[in-house]
């Protein structure tokens, strides 16, 4: 199997709706009594938080990557 690059972002956004679904699915058995608009707004949030998880991540990367392709300062031009 090819190993892929881990991807926080998706990660987030996964345990979010994960969390979001088991509050309504508690709330659908009577387990636990929840407003309906207060899941809706942890999910948005939620969502926010992993977009800006993935931006994170993405400038992170880019940033690596442009300073392993640089040549180092005091390497000897050809």
């Amino acid at each position: 199997m090819k190993r892929h690059p881990v991807e926080p972002g998706k990660l987030v956004a996964g345990l979010v709706v994960l969390g979001v679904a088991t509050v309504y699915g508690l709330d659908a058995a009577g387990e636990w009594d929840v407003r309906s608009l207060v899941p809706l707004m942890v999910l948005v949030g939620g969502l926010c938080a992993a977009g800006l998880v993935s931006a994170l991540t993405y400038l992170t990367r880019r940033t690596r990557a442009r300073t392993r392709a640089r040549p180092p300062e005091n390497a000897p031009r050809t």
